[in-house]
């Protein structure tokens, strides 16, 4: 048996329910959740854009400061994760007092922002700062992370005029080695760093860039863990014996 033919207006409005209908389930389904960013440390760094997002962990730092005061005049590594992962810094320059206050995926500009609270408050003798790829990463010019490298600077001296900071390079990590664009963009803002490093007192530029190529101008994938970014134990010792003298 055939069914009657729906007229005009009654297949309107059955197209009308249909819709609204999606439309309630649409709205009673919940949100679908966005892929945690992780930290190289694997924890989730807070949603959201700009150095808030940092908070949670700065926080800790504070609250670690606050039940073991680490010494004054200490050598500060602050960065991303490459500066994070360096857990055993403190080995490399036993001389030297090490405070660690690396925290993965950190900015330049997170660093200069929260330098109130993770820098200033320990009145470092020298500053390893090893940041700035994450912002040319993040779509940021050399140019304006040349800025927030000055600015950094210029923040420390104001409060510690005699503190020594030295600028690490960007290495020129596997992934850009093979994407010339990527790999241009990273010798400018290591240029660039390293004008504002000569221009400033008590401020050096540290070229890890050079340090991890081969004979033939190539990266050297050992220098490397698996992800080719992040430094392997031969890629630290590497940048160890480019620091200890300066140390």
């Amino acid at each position: 048996m055939n069914p009657t033919p729906l007229t005009a207006p009654a297949a309107k409005k059955i197209r009308l329910a249909v819709l609204v209908l999606a439309a309630g389930l649409v709205t009673a389904l919940p949100a679908a959740e966005p892929a945690s960013k992780k930290d190289k440390g694997g924890k989730a760094a807070k949603a959201g854009q700009g150095p808030t997002r940092w908070e949670e962990t700065i926080r800790k730092f504070e609250a670690t400061d606050a039940a073991t005061p680490p010494p004054k005049g200490a050598v500060l590594l602050v960065g991303g994760s490459n500066a994070r992962r360096w857990t055993d810094v403190g080995d490399y320059f036993s001389r030297h007092p090490v405070i660690n206050r690396g925290f993965g995926g950190a900015h330049l500009t997170d660093v200069l922002h929260f330098a109130d609270r993770i820098v200033l408050p320990y009145a470092p003798k020298t500053i390893l700062l090893n940041a700035g790829g994450n912002d040319l990463a993040s779509g940021k010019s050399p140019e304006q992370i040349r800025d927030a490298a000055r600015a950094f600077i210029t923040k420390v001296h104001a409060t510690l005029p005699d503190t020594r900071v030295y600028c690490l390079a960007l290495p020129p990590v596997l992934r850009a080695a093979s994407a010339p664009e990527s790999l241009a963009a990273i010798k400018k803002m290591n240029g660039l760093i390293a004008e504002v490093a000569r221009s400033e007192k008590n401020a050096e530029f540290v070229d890890l860039f050079a340090a991890f190529l081969d004979a033939e101008g190539k990266s050297r994938p050992e220098l490397f863990v698996e992800d080719g970014t992040h430094f392997s134990p031969k890629g630290y010792a590497i940048v160890a014996g480019l620091l200890r003298g300066k140390l």
